[in-house]
């Protein structure tokens, strides 16, 4: 019993910077949003790579777009997330579908092929394209979106690193003006509720 209360306790110091990461990329995010409010807007236009093609935001997004922030091998909030958006958008009415568009971007372009990034996105809904660019490219895109991320390495692990990140929806219209954020702890309903509130 003692050596159970041990190894939780270090398995619970060990969750510590992990917590205090989140949180304080949550309050990163948060300050981003409420500058957003005031003199600087959230969001931006832009062309990235997919498997079929580059893609630019402006002519081959759709009415509303729903950008996530993320990567293939995260391996829990981004499967996640894209179950949420995935089960908000089989909820919604077949012509309001057509004017919604899902929008994975990879925020680990090393490991991210396009090929991978578009089974991936295509495995949770045929309405979300995978893409991804150069590691500044991504970068400086995720900045203008108040997105943010690391590498987090894990020593003696097959992965070599995973990557820390805020985990929102971003709700955009062609031009990349975010016009509303959800969390990703929200339920499909929730993120139903803000795709009605735009399209219907």
């Amino acid at each position: 019993m003692q050596s159970f209360g041990k190894h939780f306790i270090k398995a619970l110091l060990m969750l510590i910077p992990a917590v205090a990461l989140v949180a304080g990329m949550e309050m990163y995010q948060k300050y981003q949003q409420e500058q957003a409010g005031g003199s600087m807007q959230l969001g931006s236009p832009f062309t990235l790579q997919t498997q079929d093609g580059p893609f630019t935001l402006a002519s081959d997004g759709n009415e509303l777009n729903v950008i996530y922030f993320g990567y293939t091998q995260c391996p829990d909030i981004c499967p996640t997330s894209m179950s949420v958006m995935s089960a908000a958008f089989n909820q919604l009415p077949t012509d309001a579908l057509q004017k919604v568009q899902g929008i994975l971007i990879s925020v680990d372009p090393e490991r991210d092929t396009l090929e991978h990034l578009k089974t991936y996105a295509e495995y949770f809904h045929p309405q979300i394209k995978g893409m991804t660019d150069a590691p500044e490219t991504i970068r400086a895109l995720s900045a203008r979106y108040g997105a943010f991320y690391q590498k987090a390495e894990v020593k003696g692990s097959a992965m070599g690193y995973t990557v820390d990140h805020t985990s929102v929806f971003y709700l955009t219209n062609r031009e990349g003006q975010v016009l509303e954020t959800v969390s990703h702890s929200a339920s499909p309903d929730d993120l139903l509720a803000a795709l009605k509130k735009r399209l219907l």
